[in-house]
């Protein structure tokens, strides 16, 4: 986990961070509400200030407060930040089975409940997690415990527990399709100006955490090499001082699996120049680990 305190090398466990997280899966599990305020109902924004805080025309103090705490000093080591480059890109970061403790404290919010905050941190840990790269599997984070007690964390992670914890804050808007991955299904004439989860997917299992995360590498460096503009375009890229985040997270999950998710995010009309298939493509090589794919050297 590369997740850095305000000199952006020094590993350090922030709240903010942590925060900022829970915020933007807050965002992206709503995409049924309207960006902004519409006839007898709260649209996006407001909603989100209401629990979050917010500023400018919707100034309001975060109903959410994070601590996070640990036994004693964590364990830090050099790593590897782009495992395809080798031993080119190192920096210290929390080593893997790294144990910290986030306690959540939600305050008279009529939107976000004890249960929902507990389902939104869960998703936030397993579709996402903390730091650097977290898009390309760094900084997967697994539940041990909650309130110390391991009830309702079942030993293995798939498309129904997934489900289950979506269903909590946002219901309805979300099925499993094919018994094959979730699928967002609220109807409506024209998708809101936000990335929304439009689809979630969990892979076979890799021999070790280390090996999954060269793949997801490996596979970035492939596609890209292979597609040029067109995968910069589809699958994110930080070229000639723009940025463009990648709408497709992969993750890790307990038996060293991948989970990918993907948001409705487009691209910038100077990079669309490829298709929605070199996304397929990507999430194919990692989820399906024994199958055999084109070759692009």
């Amino acid at each position: 986990m590369f997740l850095n305190g305000a000199d952006g090398q020094t590993p350090e466990l922030r709240a903010p961070s942590i925060k900022g997280a829970l915020r933007f899966w807050w965002r992206a599990l709503n995409g049924h509400l309207p960006l902004t305020d519409i006839a007898h109902s709260k649209g996006l924004k407001s909603l989100e200030s209401e629990i979050f805080g917010g500023s400018g025309d919707n100034v309001q103090r975060s109903r959410v407060i994070i601590t996070v705490s640990q036994d004693g000093p964590l364990s830090k080591d050099q790593q590897k930040l782009v495992p395809h480059k080798g031993e080119g890109i190192k920096a210290e970061a929390f080593v893997v089975e790294t144990m910290f403790d986030v306690t959540l404290k939600i305050k008279d919010n009529p939107h976000l409940n004890k249960e929902k905050a507990i389902a939104l941190f869960m998703l936030t840990c397993y579709l996402g997690g903390f730091g650097k790269r977290v898009r390309r599997g760094m900084g997967s984070v697994d539940i041990i415990a909650i309130d110390g007690q391991k009830d309702g964390i079942p030993e293995n992670i798939d498309l129904n527990f997934i489900y289950g914890l979506i269903s909590k804050i946002s219901p309805f808007c979300y099925r499993i399709k094919n018994d094959k991955k979730i699928v967002f299904t609220f109807s409506r004439d024209a998708s809101p100006a936000y990335g929304y989860v439009v689809s979630i997917q969990i892979g076979g299992a890799y021999r070790g955490n280390e090996k999954l995360l060269r793949k997801i590498s490996d596979t970035t460096h492939e596609l890209k090499k292979y597609h040029g503009a067109s995968y910069d375009a589809y699958m994110g890229h930080a070229n000639g001082g723009q940025r463009y985040a990648s709408p497709v997270y992969t993750s890790v999950i307990r038996g060293c699996r991948p989970i990918i998710t993907t948001l409705n995010l487009r691209p910038n009309s100077k990079k669309d120049t490829g298709s929605l298939d070199i996304q397929e493509e990507f999430k194919n090589k990692i989820l399906f680990p024994g199958e055999i794919h084109k070759n692009y050297e």
